[in-house]
């Protein structure tokens, strides 16, 4: 996924747009109900795929880094993603967004983006792009993977899904794709073709949320999950998913209110 690609990417992108695409899809009736460690919420991999990109969709944490003056960093847990943009030079947060599934999405700073989940679906895109760029090159996945392994990738770029987000099919580079595993788990990749360069880090889970507990709501533009509602009069209005919303302070706060959420939703 040299710069060129990814940017010329950009233009393949359509973007689902809508209330509905502030939530993932919904898991598979069937599935099993405690995730693997290779599941994710938000990443969709290819079809047939016993996990999302073979495994390499699991990651915990992961850089993206295509040369320019700011480059992504993304966290996930089974169910939780955050995706933020960096300015190389000053390591000041240009957006960060955070998708919670049936709570909704939240933007820093608050005025980084409007209600919808156009930027987060976006962004991320470009990681999903990456990440069938690892899994078409070492599709036994991260975990069988050991020293430093080089192999090529050549051909088109298959259409992508992020979320609700849609890269539609384009053109690739014969790109080489080099990842090395260290002692702490973590891999570095690079990818580069004839005229880029791409590399970052990918790194496992550890059990962490993607955002402390004790992390304050007051400057991130907060957009709540919501679903239509039948009043009286017959009319239909949008009404969050989680009870009692303006009490709520800290992401802390938003989790606390989601189990609540589940388990009412149980009985």
């Amino acid at each position: 996924m040299p710069a060129r690609i990814l940017l010329a990417a950009l233009l393949c992108a359509a973007i689902a747009t809508g209330a509905a695409a502030a939530e993932p899809r919904k898991a598979a009736k069937g599935a099993p109900a405690s995730a693997p460690a290779t599941a994710s919420a938000h990443h969709r991999g290819m079809p047939g795929e016993s996990a999302p990109h073979n495994g390499w969709a699991g990651y915990g944490h992961l850089t993206l880094d295509v040369g320019t003056d700011r480059y992504f960093v993304y966290d996930q847990t089974a169910a939780e993603f955050s995706v933020t943009v960096i300015d190389r030079a000053s390591e000041e947060i240009k957006i960060r967004g955070v998708s919670i599934p049936g709570a909704g999405i939240f933007y820093f700073p608050a005025d980084a983006s409007r209600c919808a989940p156009d930027a987060i679906e976006r962004i991320g895109l470009y990681a999903e792009q990456l990440l069938f760029y690892l899994s078409s090159a070492f599709p036994a996945g991260p975990g069988k993977l050991k020293g430093t392994s080089k192999a090529e990738v050549d051909g088109d770029v298959p259409e992508l899904h992020f979320m609700e987000g849609i890269m539609k099919e384009h053109g690739g580079a014969r790109t080489t794709v080099t990842a090395t595993r260290r002692a702490s788990g973590a891999i570095e990749y690079v990818l580069q073709d004839d005229k880029d360069k791409v590399k970052g880090v990918w790194r496992p889970r550890r059990g962490r949320p993607v955002i402390p507990d004790n992390e304050p709501l007051q400057d991130w533009n907060v957009c709540w999950a919501a679903a239509p509602v039948k009043q009286l009069d017959g009319k239909s209005v949008l009404k969050s998913k989680l009870a009692a919303t303006e009490s709520l302070a800290t992401f802390g706060d938003v989790r606390k209110a989601l189990r609540a959420s589940k388990r009412q939703g149980k009985k």
